[in-house]
């Protein structure tokens, strides 16, 4: 008997349709953090619903949808999108990749998954010639804010609210 020790791979690739499956239990957790902290603005969805946005997230040719899959299982997923601005009546030419979507499974948070994601989003808007990487996170939502702080990301505006 040989002493060989198999490695796990972690790899970061493009999402494709057979990935569906579990994509969407990563955006059902998600949704799910949410609804708790905001019943109010977020509404539960149907498993379908969540399958065919997930399907949309990896056909959309704007998008560009990267999971982070280790012994064929997605632990996580980002979503980008390239945002230009110009000829905006305040706001300086640029271009910008979005972050529209980053999940990461609950059994894998704290153990570098997001951060693995977050600077393959960094490496991308570099090769894109992006000034910046940008997303929104909600207010209440103190362990996505403390992951991005982590990520040395800063709050660069707020939206504020007076509920009605």
């Amino acid at each position: 008997m040989s002493n060989f020790k198999k490695t796990s791979t972690v790899l970061i690739r493009k999402a494709k349709k057979e990935d569906v499956n579990q994509i969407m239990l990563l955006l059902d957790q998600v949704l799910k953090i949410h609804i708790y902290i905001r019943p109010d603005i977020f509404k539960e969805k149907k498993k379908d619903v969540i399958k065919k946005e997930a399907l949309n997230m990896i056909e959309d040719k704007e998008k560009i949808t990267l999971v982070l899959e280790k012994n064929d299982k997605i632990l996580g997923i980002i979503v980008l999108k390239v945002k230009k601005v110009k000829n905006h009546v305040n706001l300086k030419d640029s271009k910008v990749l979005w972050v529209d979507e980053l999940c990461v499974s609950e059994k894998s948070r704290q153990k570098g998954i997001g951060k693995q994601l977050i600077n393959k989003a960094i490496e991308i808007a570099k090769d894109l010639h992006c000034v910046r990487l940008e997303l929104n996170c909600w207010e209440l939502n103190d362990e996505a804010i403390k992951f991005y702080k982590k990520q040395e990301m800063q709050t660069q505006r707020r939206i504020m609210e007076i509920k009605i």
